[in-house]
């Protein structure tokens, strides 16, 4: 397996991990950027992603090449070894129409959402096979015409190398015996305008009288995260927000995930937000966190009332309730904790792991004798 994606500044271009290739293109991940900008940087790691890919098939001729958006056209990339006999999946990890809408603003929204949609249209048809990461981005494309034969769901499930058991643990249950440790409500990924997390802390401000030593722990960049550091400062609680840098490796995530009491997610429900199935979701569940999130169908496919505390999007007092809530009834975290845990049970990494393994079998030319799979990934 070859893996080529992003370099970031303090990374190798070239190293073997767990027996796995890894290329990395000199480019960074954008944030923030003008969409012009964005478009443009896709353009060129698309290029450099196209030659690095088919000078490596022309050696080693790759069986299947697995691309990743955003944005859809990066599976062009493949075009030379799709020529040569190639199978190419494409993994859209969001909706570019949707993803595009949130995003645009003016008077330039509307031809940006018919380009997006244009490309994903084009880009879909190309592919042997569109994977997806949740029922409702799988629906939404059916409905655009992809092929069923086309599409397979594989959901971004938590990896127990990254997740191990050995670290799952309950959160506190007793508040008696804790009250002098602070209450934490933690949320880690990006920091977009999208991602709401001004609403949560809001809900933090309101909150606070009721609980003395609660505070928001948030792990992330992105374009927002200035603002809501003002947003804290503004609102008299930058002393209860902690802002952190991302972790510099995947397997320290896991420390954060359970360094916390409760995990919070408040999406805006903005067209596209409403259909994301969140990984964090799914982390927060094996690592026995019970969640606050918004109150979207996308959560709703994953979760059953009583595993999740649902709150209006717009309603920085309903999470303010929620948080206060579960702080003042450890039995009813403990609950939403097992709760989950068996709505997650059919979405674990193994099982996920297996449809994948079929997928790969399925479209290589030697029955998974020699699958090596290309990921391509922007971001």
């Amino acid at each position: 397996m070859d893996i080529i994606c992003v370099r970031q500044p303090e990374e190798k271009s070239y190293e073997v991990l767990n027996g796995v290739r890894v290329y990395r293109l000199p480019m960074n991940r954008v944030f923030g950027k003008s969409l012009f900008f964005t478009v443009l940087s896709w353009s060129w790691f698309l290029l450099q992603a196209a030659i690095k890919i088919s000078r490596l098939h022309l050696k080693q001729h790759y069986d299947v090449i697995h691309i990743h958006n955003m944005p859809d056209f990066l599976v062009f990339a493949s075009l030379l070894p799709k020529l040569m006999g190639a199978k190419v999946i494409l993994h859209i990890q969001d909706v570019s129409p949707e993803l595009m809408a949130a995003k645009a603003k003016g008077p330039t929204k509307k031809w940006v959402m018919h380009l997006a949609a244009l490309q994903e249209h084009i880009s879909t048809a190309y592919a042997d096979c569109v994977m997806t990461v949740g029922w409702p981005f799988e629906e939404l494309l059916l409905r655009r015409g992809v092929p069923e034969e086309k599409m397979v769901t594989i959901l971004n499930s938590a990896d127990p190398k990254l997740f191990p058991a050995s670290k799952r643990c309950p959160a506190p249950a007793d508040i008696a015996t804790t009250e002098d440790a602070p209450f934490i409500v933690m949320y880690h990924g990006t920091t977009a305008e999208r991602n709401g997390l001004d609403t949560a802390i809001r809900a933090v401000a309101l909150a606070a009288p009721e609980i003395p030593n609660l505070q928001l722990h948030i792990q992330g960049r992105g374009e927002h995260l200035q603002a809501l550091k003002q947003l804290s400062q503004k609102l008299n609680v930058s002393d209860r927000v902690e802002f952190r840098e991302p972790c510099p490796s995947a397997d320290q995530i896991v420390d954060f995930v359970v360094h916390g009491d409760v995990g919070i997610i408040p999406y805006r429900k903005d067209g596209f937000m409403e259909l994301v199935l969140p990984t964090k979701a799914y982390e927060f569940s094996w690592m026995q966190r019970p969640i606050i999130a918004s109150d979207t169908s996308a959560i709703r496919s994953m979760f059953r009332p009583q595993s999740i505390a649902l709150c209006d999007c717009n309603r920085p007092e309903d999470f303010a309730h929620a948080i206060i809530d579960l702080y003042q009834h450890p039995a009813k975290r403990a609950q939403m904790v097992a709760s989950a845990a068996e709505d997650y049970q059919s979405f674990e990494w193994e099982v996920m792991a297996r449809r994948y393994q079929h997928v790969l079998a399925s479209l290589s030319r030697k029955n998974a004798k020699k699958m090596l799979a290309y990921s391509a990934t922007s971001h």
